[in-house]
């Protein structure tokens, strides 16, 4: 009487946050390349490999399949006489460990790169993952052409007409007008003023927005703001605009994930000099004429808070993004008003 020998094998899936067919096959025999496992036949959708090392250990059988951005993976021995315990487990689970660490250098670089060399679309257009940088620009830009459309001087504007469009004031803001936390960061006292604010944030913008996504980093920049104005207006008692505040918030940040291994080492060094470099030289600058230094403070402490606090999500050890971000503005809130009463 014949009997059937069944074969066994084993198999696990993965789910990628990739559509691109031709990437992911291309990560499929990136993974087969470093296991050293020789791929034997392969299309589009069915890549066939095997783990045999020696000719006279016919080795397991790897079959992947691709169907749209999940993985099946199979492992089985060669032939019915040829079988190790839990060995079809063990290669299923070194291809997936495999695969993702592959993954993670390839976005390890991917972070790492220039700007120029990833926002291929200069810094002041909009890119799938450079939105919410040329917006604030673009916002900024509108509210200082309509200025001077009004006849506000673009070169010297007086105080009290920087206090009439929603500058910072402390006598106003704790008296009721607490909006001006938000108003203030979207107005300029001059061109130059504009300008350097706007460069000093497509700089820092085009390195920190892909990293963070979108409503994170448009979240940080809003509320590193309101912390910059918050100690504004407790340092002076004159009117205070201009998003730099905000903007050391971002740099403050992107401090922040620069003293983590989330960027590759060597392109880490650089960027961390260029940060420090700007924070530095604008916080000695600032020791000098009508420059806001507090603001500047504020604001890059708070964004250095932010920075640790967003790492573990945009690292991928946690996912809260949301409630993380519902949290971080109820926290700003609560300090806000406890600020303003406290300055009343």
């Amino acid at each position: 009487m014949e009997t059937l020998v069944q074969i066994p094998e084993h198999t696990r899936t993965r789910e990628l946050k990739i559509s691109e067919a031709g990437k992911v096959h291309q990560l499929v025999i990136n993974t087969l390349t470093r296991l050293r496992w020789p791929v034997l036949l392969h299309d589009e959708q069915n890549i066939i490999s095997t783990t045999q090392t020696h000719p006279q250990m016919p080795g397991e059988i790897i079959t992947v399949t691709i169907d749209a951005n999940i993985l099946s993976v199979s492992s089985r021995p060669a032939n019915e006489y040829y079988y190790h315990e839990s060995l079809n487990e063990r290669n299923t689970a070194q291809f997936i460990t495999t695969l993702d660490l592959i993954i993670e250098e390839d976005a390890k670089a991917e972070r790492s790169k220039h700007p120029m060399h990833r926002e291929k679309y200069g810094a002041l257009l909009i890119s799938p993952t450079y939105v919410v940088t040329p917006v604030l620009v673009y916002i900024n830009a509108f509210i200082f052409l309509i200025m001077t459309l009004s006849g506000i001087s673009p070169i010297e504007p007086m105080a009290r007409e920087l206090f009439a469009w929603g500058g910072n004031f402390r006598a106003a803001t704790t008296g009721g007008e607490w909006w001006r936390l938000g108003s203030y960061m979207f107005i300029h006292a001059g061109f130059m003023h504009f300008f350097m604010n706007s460069f000093a944030l497509l700089y820092v913008g085009m390195y920190l927005e892909p990293l963070l996504g979108h409503k994170r980093f448009a979240a940080a920049y809003l509320l590193s703001g309101i912390c910059a104005g918050l100690l504004s207006m407790t340092m002076h008692e004159s009117v205070a605009v201009g998003a730099s505040g905000a903007i050391f918030g971002m740099y403050g940040v992107f401090l922040a994930i620069l003293t983590t291994g989330y960027i590759q080492k060597s392109a880490r060094r650089t960027m961390l000099r260029s940060m420090l470099f700007f924070v530095v030289y604008n916080l000695m600058a600032g020791l000098q004429g009508n420059t806001d230094n507090a603001a500047h403070i504020g604001g890059l402490i708070s964004g250095f808070a932010i920075g640790f606090a967003y790492y573990p999500d945009i690292a991928g050890k946690v996912r809260h993004s949301n409630r993380l971000t519902a949290l971080l503005t109820a926290s700003v809130l609560l300090l806000s008003v406890t600020w303003i009463f406290l300055l009343r």
